[in-house]
């Protein structure tokens, strides 16, 4: 059963109240920074709605609707998604007819015009169960053109009995004319507090994974289960050797590849943030007073090189060339 987070109550009610109004808007947009619950909150919400006997604003978990949500094979759900098994939330259901018959070998990056047409053939017939039908798109800014143009006539005319469910962590990617037709739920990072609690932590490693997952408690989990600690000091150690002159980049870069490469890119911003803070006069104490800051052009050169890394880094044959270039504007020889 899908859990509501905690720093979730007042959208939860926003919901839920206007469901027992009868004014449950026909299209819902969660939006709000990565790592902050957006998707966990759908899925609870999708969870129940379709329940056929909700304990009040909780689905019973015990109904057949239940089961086959939790199963993935309600017939009054479809997941539009662009690679169904990168999906966290709503795992369970499969990814559509279409998807199953294209022969691309690699996943796809966008929400096509055919899942569109294919939720819009699926959703003219009646509800199975005499509830809702739900249509939930993990994200929506991957719409292509053709996608959401086509999503857009859906929402100006919804299928009786249909609730829309959209997240987007970049809503400005979205339509203007898709936007107007969804009630906006905006999320965001809760209370360091109630973070803290959340996590189940209040420990310096949690305060870095809080910091350099932008307070976001999921982000932070993330990070946390790859070790962040260790992997932050590793950077560390290896940017504080490049500005003295004591560490080569080759040799980082052969190193560092073997570290997660979420948690390294997470280190590299985080230290990033720190180093330009403390160069434009607003000294940084986590730094430590020994802390070498290096000239804005060659910060300035480090961050360009941080945004190529992430864009060549997929490529095998380019990955360790492409961290080697970003460790040499720091490289004192």
């Amino acid at each position: 059963m899908n859990q509501l987070l905690p720093w979730h109550t007042a959208q939860w009610e926003t919901v839920t109240s206007a469901r027992a109004a009868g004014r449950l808007h026909h299209a819902l947009l969660a939006t709000g920074p990565a790592g902050v619950g957006k998707a966990q909150f759908l899925a609870a919400l999708a969870a129940w709605l379709l329940c056929s006997s909700p304990n009040g604003d909780q689905p019973c978990g015990a109904c057949r609707a239940c089961l086959q949500n939790t199963a993935g094979t309600h017939p009054d759900c479809a997941v539009l998604s662009p690679d169904p098994l990168e999906r966290v939330a709503f795992s369970a259901y499969p990814g559509q007819r279409c998807q199953m018959e294209s022969s691309r070998k690699k996943p796809a990056t966008v929400i096509s015009v055919d899942q569109v047409r294919e939720l819009s053939t699926r959703l003219v017939t009646t509800a199975h169960y005499g509830h809702y039908k739900l249509a939930v798109l993990l994200p929506a800014d991957a719409l292509n053109l053709a996608a959401a143009n086509a999503l857009l006539k859906l929402l100006e005319e919804p299928p009786d009995n249909t609730v829309f469910l959209l997240l987007s962590q970049r809503p400005a990617f979205l339509p203007a004319t898709l936007r107007s037709r969804c009630q906006m739920l905006r999320f965001s990072a809760p209370p360091t507090s109630q973070a803290r609690a959340w996590l189940n932590s209040d420990g310096p490693a949690a305060d870095l994974a809080l910091e350099l997952g932008g307070g976001a408690p999921l982000q932070a989990a993330k990070l946390l289960a790859q070790d962040l600690e260790t992997v932050w000091n590793v950077v560390c150690v290896g940017l504080a050797g490049l500005l003295a002159g004591t560490a080569d980049p080759m040799r980082l870069a052969h190193d560092w590849l073997k570290l997660p490469q979420q948690t390294l890119d997470t280190a590299l911003y985080g230290w990033l943030r720190r180093a330009l803070r403390n160069a434009t006069g607003a000294p940084d104490a986590k730094l430590g007073n020994t802390f070498r800051t290096p000239p804005p052009q060659r910060l300035q050169a480090f961050a360009s090189e941080l945004e190529d890394f992430l864009r060549l880094r997929e490529h095998p044959l380019s990955r360790d060339l492409a961290l080697e270039r970003l460790l040499y504007p720091l490289w004192v020889n």
